[in-house]
């Protein structure tokens, strides 16, 4: 995860735009958090081949103006977060993500009011009909996408297919896809609790979740710490891990059995058998047979 005393360590360093930059590059972060902690002092930040799902969460950063998201797995943006936090946003780049609806294209026009270079290279959008001209339409203040300057010629075209039956028609698709991502978006959420589980988090921090899960005591609580892990967060009640170098994680019982019983060596550390409802059961079957 991102936290202060990561932010405090990265690489700071003027890049070759003159820009003060700090890198954040290959960390596996899965979502943006904790950059108030930066106090607005950089001009561009490098979120290079990490594991964002969504542009969202941006605190108060006037002077951000260079956004470098390659190699993510960038689904969709928060066009509202960045309108208000980030509005002084010209460089975007979302080379080799997962955007594919041209709702998010509209969302980035509406969220970046100077943007002037971007880039949604390697992205499934890419494909879509009228993709380029749709984008142009969209963002007039681009300069270049896709690294090829947009000519005033593509401009013109792009205004002449807003205005016609197809671009009608595409507006219309477009609003479909919108409605469509809003019925099934929980903003702040990564895909699933499953695989989030699976790859956010320390064999340590898993064992302790699953203990966690086999002492809830309702469904809501397990509701409550698999929305935390969904968000790719540590449930509240996991502070800090034990690192005792033999520890191993221990699975739980209904009830404590007597010191020296045989039957207790036999238990799996990672075989967590829960008594309960069915509901609850399957709830906490999510997590902990990961």
């Amino acid at each position: 995860r991102l936290s202060a005393e990561i932010l405090s360590l990265a690489e700071q360093r003027p890049n070759p735009l003159g820009e003060r930059e700090i890198v954040l590059r290959g960390l596996a972060i899965p979502a943006i958090e904790h950059l108030g902690a930066t106090r607005d002092a950089y001009d561009a930040i490098d979120f290079t081949d990490n594991r964002i799902t969504r542009l969202e969460n941006f605190p108060r950063l006037q002077r951000l103006s260079s956004l470098f998201m390659s190699g993510n797995v960038v689904e969709g943006i928060d066009a509202k977060n960045l309108a208000q936090n980030v509005p002084n946003l010209e460089t975007l780049v979302l080379t080799d993500n997962r955007i594919s609806g041209l709702h998010e294209v509209s969302n980035i026009g509406s969220g970046c009011s100077k943007l002037q270079f971007l880039s949604l290279v390697g992205n499934p959008v890419t494909r879509r009909q009228h993709y380029r001209l749709f984008v142009i339409n969209k963002i007039p203040t681009l300069k270049v996408l896709d690294f090829t300057k947009v000519k005033q010629s593509e401009r013109d075209r792009a205004k002449r297919l807003a205005a016609s039956a197809a671009g009608a028609a595409l507006e219309g698709d477009v609003r479909l896809e919108a409605r469509e991502a809003a019925k099934t978006f929980v903003p702040g959420e990564g895909r699933s609790a499953e695989e989030s589980f699976v790859t956010n988090f320390t064999p340590q921090q898993k064992a302790h979740i699953r203990q966690m899960v086999a002492n809830a005591s309702s469904p809501a609580e397990i509701e409550r710490i698999e929305a935390a892990v969904k968000r790719g967060e540590l449930p509240d009640g996991i502070e800090t891990v034990p690192s005792t170098k033999n520890s191993e994680p221990v699975s739980v019982s209904p009830a404590s059995e007597p010191e020296g019983d045989d039957s207790s060596s036999k238990r799996k550390t990672d075989d967590i058998h829960i008594r309960g409802n069915g509901a609850t059961d399957a709830k906490r079957k999510r997590i902990s047979d990961q």
